[in-house]
């Protein structure tokens, strides 16, 4: 039996509370507490003898959406969902299958503790090792301060519509175009998209100082709306990518970007060249980068 409340209800824990409208919509969530059920959720208010546990399994594997009742925000009723017929296993059977879910739901929740921990060690050795505090073994030549314009030059070729189309994330980096997951609003006319090449760096204009740039390991074209940048010989290209994710650089580029509020901050090249930054000569670079690879 589901039951929707339409302002909030006490519930007896433990329960199983299912999302009925809006981006939860669909979302089974197991409550092992005394709770408040709000009108944006539908409760079980009886499971019939049934592990409550096992409810959660079972309505957190179903698909709701066929369950929708229709517009814009998706949404159910319990008028919806309590006539649906399902099949389910005798209770000792409910048992042992929550204790083999209940095993993995544990190594899951450990391995994303690792993962959780291993980017905070990141965080910490990228603050070590991008700002000198600590030195590999075997390096003491001197960090050196430069503009960014002396180590990359901006390449601003285009008319190469025979280029595949490809899109600077700030999480995948780049990829194609149609794997963005979002409707192409690309120009039909591809004559003023620039060329990127392996190698390359390219950034988002607008939200450089959010971050947003990637390493390219491809040929293709971008929207004019990112600016590339080719490193010199005296840089890692990979480094220094790295190296403009790293939190006090990033600061670097909000600071050199111009606009009046921060829909409108824009880093052009001529701006980003004037960045000062301090690096180590470029065989340093490459042993910095190669720990990275390893942690990556």
């Amino acid at each position: 039996g589901v039951n929707g409340s339409h302002n909030k209800s006490n519930v007896k824990g433990p329960g199983v509370v299912i999302g009925r409208s809006g981006s939860g919509f669909g979302s089974a969530h197991y409550i092992n507490c005394d709770f408040w059920a709000l009108n944006t959720g539908l409760f079980v208010k009886n499971y019939h003898g049934n592990d409550v546990r096992f409810v959660y399994y079972f309505l957190d594997y179903m698909d709701f959406r066929k369950y929708n009742s229709g517009g814009a925000q998706p949404s159910s009723t319990r008028n919806l969902i309590y006539p649906i017929k399902v099949s389910i296993p005798h209770l000792t059977e409910q048992k042992e299958i929550v204790r083999i879910l209940m095993i993995w739901d544990r190594a899951i929740d450990l391995i994303e503790c690792l993962i959780a921990s291993k980017k905070e060690l990141r965080k910490g050795l990228m603050q070590q090792l991008f700002t000198g505090k600590r030195r590999l073994p075997g390096f003491i030549t001197a960090w050196k301060t430069v503009r960014i314009g002396r180590i990359f030059k901006n390449r601003t070729e285009s008319n190469r519509a025979d280029l595949p189309l490809m899109a600077i994330t700030g999480d995948r980096g780049l990829i194609p175009r149609n794997e963005v997951g979002r409707k192409d609003s690309s120009s039909a006319d591809k004559s003023r998209y620039l060329r990127i090449c392996q190698g390359d760096i390219g950034y988002n204009t607008m939200r450089m100082w959010q971050g947003v740039s990637a390493l390219s390991g491809f040929e293709g074209i971008v929207s004019p709306a990112y600016t590339i940048v080719s490193p010199l010989d005296e840089v890692d290209g990979e480094f220094m990518a790295l190296f403009f994710k790293f939190p006090h650089t990033i600061n670097l580029f909000f600071r050199y970007s111009q606009g009046l509020v921060s829909d409108t901050l824009n880093l052009k090249f001529n701006n980003f060249a004037k960045i000062q930054v301090t690096i180590p000569e470029k065989s340093e670079q490459q042993a910095i980068k190669k720990i990275f690879h390893k942690i990556d």
